[in-house]
C-alpha cells in the first residue's frame, strides 16, 4: 500500500461497527479512520487500538433520525482513553442536546456541551505527512 493512503469505514452503529471494524484493521494504510456519521445508535465498545482518526455527526436532511448527545460524548470519551484523535463534525438536525435547532445541522460550537466541541486531526496530519 502507498504510503500516503488513508482508510475508513463508517460506523453508525455498535453492530456496524462490530463487523466492519475488524476488515479495517487488516488493511494496511498510513491512517485508518471511523466516520461515525450519521451517528444513530450508541457505539458503547469501540475497538480503538490501530485506529489513528474518528469523525463524529449526527445525520442532517429530511427525515433525519436522531442523535443523542451522551453518544458523541461517550465517543469522545473512549478516544480519550484511547489516545485516538477525535472530530465532532455536527450533532446532526435531530439531537437531544441544547439549542436544538430544528432541521439544521446544529453546527454551531459555541451551542453544544464544552466536553463535544473537539476537532482534533490525526498525529500523521500534525506532523506532514
Amino acid at each position: 500500500m502507498p504510503p500516503n493512503v488513508w482508510l475508513g469505514t463508517s460506523v453508525e452503529h455498535q453492530a456496524a461497527a462490530d463487523e466492519r471494524i475488524p476488515h479495517l484493521l487488516e488493511c494496511p494504510a498510513a491512517v485508518r479512520f471511523l466516520s461515525c456519521e450519521p451517528l444513530i445508535g450508541p457505539l458503547d465498545n469501540l475497538p480503538l487500538d490501530g485506529i489513528d482518526w474518528t469523525i463524529v455527526g449526527g445525520e442532517t436532511g429530511p427525515g433525519a433520525r436522531l442523535c443523542k448527545v451522551g453518544w458523541v460524548g461517550g465517543i469522545v470519551a473512549q478516544c480519550r482513553v484511547a489516545g485516538v484523535s477525535v472530530f465532532v463534525k455536527q450533532l446532526g438536525a435531530l439531537s437531544d442536546g441544547p439549542d436544538t435547532c430544528g432541521g439544521c445541522k446544529n453546527d454551531l460550537m459555541s451551542s453544544w456541551p464544552e466536553g463535544l466541541r473537539v476537532r482534533e486531526y490525526p498525529t500523521a496530519v500534525r506532523d506532514g505527512a
